[in-house]
């Protein structure tokens, strides 16, 4: 294990910023060229809801082992541990996935068809600007048993 303490991810994009901007991004276009999405609403807030209420479950669970181990959640820091297990035996990005379920169950909890493309658009951005950075550093810094879990572990789900 690489323990130099000035090794961290190369990433240079905060995806909160994007998350939350997808999500800014989104409102405004529906409030200029409309967007509806077409669906009647009791069942919109239903689907949206379980989406929200997952994505609040998995982020809280996600977080929680960060705050167990003392570790720092920003990206861009030094990991000195590789978390695998609890939602990590699931998703290698079980935060960024939350804030995808997060993105699209507000979409359609309120009939948004724009906040539904930008949070796509924002997990694109995870997807090839964010995440492998983050993938490189993690193989450096754990090496086999990065590898490993890598190949157990889907990046998404």
């Amino acid at each position: 294990m690489n323990t130099n303490d000035e090794d961290h991810p190369h990433v240079s994009i905060h995806p909160p910023t994007v998350f939350f901007s997808a999500l800014l991004i989104g409102y405004i276009i529906r409030v200029f060229a409309g967007g509806w999405l077409a669906m009647p609403r009791i069942l919109a807030e239903a689907a949206g809801g379980v989406l929200l209420l997952g994505a609040v479950v998995l982020v809280v669970t996600a977080i929680s082992a960060f705050a167990e181990a003392g570790e720092t959640l920003p990206p861009g820091t030094p990991s000195r541990q590789l978390f695998t297990g609890g939602v990590y035996r699931y998703s290698r990005n079980p935060i960024y996935l939350a804030m995808m379920m997060f993105g699209v169950g507000f979409g359609i909890a309120t009939l948004n068809v724009w906040i539904i493309a930008t949070t796509i658009t924002a997990g694109v951005i995870f997807n090839f600007f964010v995440i492998p950075p983050e993938e490189a550093y993690l193989a450096r810094r754990f090496g086999p048993e990065y590898d490993h879990y890598r190949t157990k572990t889907r990046r998404w789900i």
